[in-house]
């Protein structure tokens, strides 16, 4: 009951109020004037209390009986007190009012005629009075009913039209957004092979001779190396039209700014704290947190009905940690639906862990953990680095070659001599630019997985292009950076890819995700008219739903239909949603019990 009050809305309050009068005035009649009952007080107190509480609870919870309810147990009530209490007869009034806020066009002339004629008559009839008083009182009374609730529908459509002014305001924003996706793609292809090439080589070069300049010069090549990567990003700005994403920040001020927000459009207080000092972490993990901080909030004010969240973001040296607490109804049992399912699947690309902790009236704590510290399994990562221009694979081999974590077996300068190298050094990681002359980034991406499945790969380019990535990710490629990225943040990005994680960057990461889902849905459409299996599921589906039934992780069934990790996981989600389970375990049992696969 107390959890459906909160979700009350201000005629819920007047309704409650009347009816609570009503009960008052029934209540304190006998100390006001004992004359006014002639019948036993008890009686009529345990009448009146019934017909106070069990339209109340019939209201909530089979609403579409309430009408009748009321009706009937108002209107037995005040004939039994026309012949008990003749003088509180007029209380039948607040009682009509009440039935006449409820009503609606399907229902007023039955409620109407008979709480402002039929009771109002019988009422008069048996305390022996003339009828017309009640009958002009209570039609009176119905007819103020009727108003709040004409005055309430004109409330709510008012709500109904605010939110989908709000949802057309997203769906053009949204189709401005894809104006200037389109728009950015061009300038991009034109800008790749000019002035992106001319400032990533000048970055490089310069920081591949940090290490020999003299320590009184290391702020001019700073400076040199600022002034390039501000220009680079300044050009990616105007491509963007000036328009920063939350990852365009700091970890901790996305999260201030999506907390801010969250507490500006729903009123809900938001309580952001920092613990720790902050320390450069990649774009992918600050995605990562910013989405679980996203659906965390979501959670507790949807589900939670909560109006107090305290949010904490904790550094320290090994590993990253984000709070958020609530003080909602909380859970009796913790049951991972989809929201949960994604946080948990987002969390575990960095190695990382949810937990969840509720109790029913306790509200819930949400702990997301990530570490920063993501080391080899052997004693270095051997490295491959492709590009055409040598001036970017001698400097990215300097950069690496100073992290004792890297070694760098090899360099080519394109796909075909790339190749080569991979047949005599066997690197664990590739990192390759995608535009080459002989043979380009894609072509040798192909062919490297289709010869060794298990080595990754990692495709670079100076400027995002949605269809390439997309591209790359379904054929299996582990990565896509930009060559402007951090040089920290790419060492770190290229642990988590040995370590079995993948990475995008993020100005391009939402974009690819639409157009693989716009491919497989393509694709499903065409192989669904050859071929019918249950529940809709597709061939692609299928197969991997036999793969998770022989014991299979994601990373295996990747492997063997040449697909990337998360386009795997992008499949076992839609696979769940369509079987109606939350997990693999389910699913498995589901196909087994009904003979699927």
């Amino acid at each position: 009951m107390f959890s459906i009050m909160k979700k009350w809305f201000w005629y819920d309050w007047i309704f409650l109020a009347i009816r609570t009068l009503w009960l008052v005035i029934i209540a304190s009649a006998d100390f006001i004037n004992p004359s006014l009952i002639d019948a036993s007080l008890w009686i009529v107190l345990s009448l009146a209390f019934v017909v106070y509480l069990v339209p109340l609870i019939v209201r909530y919870k089979k609403e579409d009986r309430y009408l009748a309810v009321d009706v009937t147990a108002a209107g037995i009530f005040h004939l039994y007190l026309a012949y008990a209490a003749p003088g509180l007869l007029w209380s039948f009034v607040l009682l009509v009012m009440i039935i006449g806020l409820a009503s609606s066009r399907k229902t007023y002339m039955w409620t109407g005629v008979l709480c402002g004629i039929v009771f109002p008559a019988l009422n008069g009839w048996i305390a022996d009075r003339l009828p017309y008083e009640f009958i002009v009182s209570c039609t009176l009374g119905f007819a103020i009913g009727i108003a709040f609730n004409i005055l309430i529908q004109s409330h709510k459509q008012t709500q109904i039209i605010q939110e989908q002014k709000l949802l057309l305001e997203q769906h053009i924003k949204r189709i401005e957004e894809l104006t200037l996706i389109e728009e950015r793609s061009r300038l991009s292809h034109e800008l790749h092979d000019t002035i992106g090439h001319t400032l990533t080589s000048l970055i490089f070069g310069v920081e591949s001779l940090r290490s020999s300049v003299p320590a009184s010069q290391i702020e001019r090549v700073d400076s040199l190396v600022g002034i390039a990567q501000h220009s680079l990003d300044d050009i990616r700005k105007h491509l963007h039209q000036l328009s920063h994403t939350p990852l365009s920040h700091s970890l901790s001020e996305s999260l201030r700014q999506l907390s801010e927000k969250f507490m500006k459009s729903t009123g809900i207080t938001v309580k952001f704290r920092v613990i720790g000092s902050e320390t450069l972490v990649m774009q992918k993990i600050n995605f990562c947190l910013y989405r679980c901080l996203q659906e965390s909030l979501t959670n507790a004010v949807r589900h939670g009905q909560a109006n107090v969240i305290s949010v904490q973001l904790h550094f320290d040296s090994q590993q990253l940690r984000l709070q958020i607490e609530d003080n909602g109804i909380g859970m009796e049992e913790i049951q991972f639906g989809f929201g949960l399912n994604g946080m948990k699947e987002r969390l575990e690309l960095f190695h990382g862990t949810l937990s969840v902790h509720s109790g029913s009236g306790q509200g819930t704590f949400v702990i997301c953990n990530i570490l920063l510290q993501t080391e080899p399994v052997h004693d270095t990562i051997r490295l491959l680095i492709v590009d055409d221009q040598a001036i970017i694979t001698d400097s990215l081999k300097q950069l690496l070659d100073q992290h004792a974590d890297f070694t760098v077996v090899g360099k080519a300068g394109d796909g075909r001599e790339a190749l080569e190298h991979c047949e005599r050094s066997q690197p664990d990681i590739v990192l390759m630019d995608i535009r080459m002359q002989e043979m380009d980034g894609l072509e040798a991406l192909l062919e490297m997985k289709q010869r060794w499945p298990d080595m990754k790969i990692v495709l670079m380019t100076t400027f995002e292009d949605t269809l390439q990535a997309a591209t790359a990710l379904e054929h299996g490629a582990e990565g896509y950076m930009l060559k402007s990225i951090h040089p920290r943040e790419m060492k770190e990005a290229l642990k988590l890819i040995y370590n079995g994680g993948t990475w995008i960057d993020q100005s391009v990461a939402a974009r690819v995700f639409e157009e693989m889902k716009r491919n497989r849905e393509q694709l499903e459409k065409i192989g669904s008219s050859k071929e019918s299996y249950p529940y809709g599921l597709t061939k692609r589906e299928m197969e991997i739903l036999e793969h998770l039934s022989n014991g299979l992780r994601y990373k295996s069934i990747a492997a063997k239909l040449f697909l990337s990790e998360g386009t795997v996981r992008n499949y076992c989600s839609k696979l769940y949603s369509k079987l109606d389970v939350n997990n693999r375990e389910e699913a498995i049992k589901m196909a087994r019990t009904e003979n699927i696969v």
